[in-house]
């Protein structure tokens, strides 16, 4: 038994054929390669990728088919992480983003000026600038977009009037805006809702209406402590570079372009700037100050509305923002039966150029729409102020002036 045994053919152990790949994946193709090729380049190719070459051509062929699933996998691997760490890398961008947007909120100009001035603070100024380039390279180019049917259209802000000014283009425009105004924000049932509130009745209000709700309006109301014409001279253009810095921090400058009147309307054509506001460029309006006739109760009537023309284009460094507004000057009297005025001013501003040839400049109107019940209430308070301190000043002149004549027929000198 032993001797047969010894003389038996050894047992093979049964061949094991590679298993086959039946997806469409590159996996099935290679193996189909492997089995068309002869043994002795498959033990080549074993021993250039450092496998074991021995054995069958089916071993060699499960063998290679094993390391390619396993290079395939890797790879595959590979580019998740890829994947993965571009999209937490955008994560962060978008952080950057978000903060930068927030230090705008936060940071006042007055901050800024510091920054500018003092040498301890280079850094805080060097990543407020890296913050700002950043926005202006993410969202210059970001516009707001209205859907008209199966059409989409860019928002056009401003009245546009010929390449050629005329008083009556202008007053065609403020007319226009004066009637939308008549027929969405200055009706009674208007759904205004109030931002902000103040101890002296001042008060700051929304109205977000579906024809352009990217661009609210906003109201501001308070009793001006001052008679209608002073409070009307104090908001007027040749008294802009004096009273409009203490209202608007922002405030840069005003250049008058010309007076128009058309049937007893007169419009001055003028161009402000505003500083630049943090993270955000200096913005350019263009636009018409109009002194209305006055309303039926006899409150006194004014306006502005932007306007677009080739006459006056955008100023190089600078981002054409628009605004529109009613005023209105009520005559009352305060509890003491001093003169006072009833103040209501509603307007609308975009500080987006969405127009045709505009640079963007995108500032996120939720942060407007946050923002502007404090600092609308903020001006109407320092206006307050200011009007006091006018009208301490006036009349402390008029008193000098007095006391001047007296003492010059009394030949002495003012000692006030």
């Amino acid at each position: 038994m032993l001797g047969e045994a010894a003389y038996r053919s050894p047992v093979r152990s049964p061949v094991r054929k590679p298993r086959r790949f039946y997806s469409a994946s590159p996996i099935r193709g290679k193996q189909e390669l492997y089995c068309a090729s002869p043994v002795r380049e498959l033990r080549s190719l074993c021993k250039e990728r450092g496998l074991k070459s021995s054995g069958g051509k089916y071993e060699i062929i499960e063998r290679l088919v094993y390391d390619d699933e396993v290079l395939h996998h890797t790879d595959a691997a590979d580019r998740a992480v890829e994947a993965a760490t571009l999209k937490i890398s955008s994560f962060r961008r978008n952080i950057c983003i978000v903060a930068s947007i927030i230090v705008a909120v936060i940071f006042n100009p007055f901050i800024l000026d510091r920054i500018d001035h003092s040498g301890s603070m280079v850094t805080s100024s060097n990543l407020l600038g890296r913050a700002s380039r950043l926005i202006k390279r993410k969202l210059s180019n970001v516009r707001p977009i209205i859907h008209v049917g199966k059409q989409q259209q860019h928002q056009h802000r401003g009245k546009v009037i010929g390449s050629r000014v005329t008083a009556r283009d202008l007053a065609q425009a403020y007319h226009s805006i004066k009637k939308e105004y008549s027929n969405l924000a200055l009706t009674k049932n208007a759904k205004w809702k109030v931002l902000s509130t103040h101890s002296d009745g001042s008060e700051v209000s929304i109205l977000k209406h579906k024809t352009d709700a990217s661009c609210p309006y906003v109201r501001m109301t308070s009793i001006m402590p001052a008679a209608v014409q002073e409070v009307w001279d104090f908001l007027s253009l040749d008294n802009w570079p004096k009273t409009m810095p203490k209202m608007d921090p922002f405030y840069e400058g005003l250049t008058v372009l010309g007076d128009y009147k058309h049937k007893g309307i007169e419009m001055r054509l003028a161009r402000k700037t505003l500083k630049r506001i943090v993270a955000f460029g200096k913005r350019d309006f263009t636009f018409v100050s109009v002194s209305d006739h006055p309303r039926g109760d006899g409150a006194w009537v004014s306006g502005t509305v932007s306007v677009v023309t080739d006459q006056i284009p955008r100023k190089k460094g600078y981002t054409r923002a628009f605004q529109d507004s009613i005023a209105f000057y009520e005559p009352v009297t305060d509890d003491l039966g001093n003169p006072a005025t009833k103040l209501t001013i509603v307007f609308r501003i975009d500080l987006n150029d969405s127009s045709d040839g505009g640079n963007g400049g995108f500032v996120p109107m939720w942060m407007y729409v946050k923002t502007v019940g404090s600092t609308g209430m903020l001006s109407v308070q320092n206006m307050k102020k200011q009007l006091i301190l006018m009208t301490a000043e006036q009349q402390a002149d008029a008193t000098c002036e007095l006391n001047w004549i007296d003492r010059l027929i009394n030949s002495s000198k003012c000692e006030g």
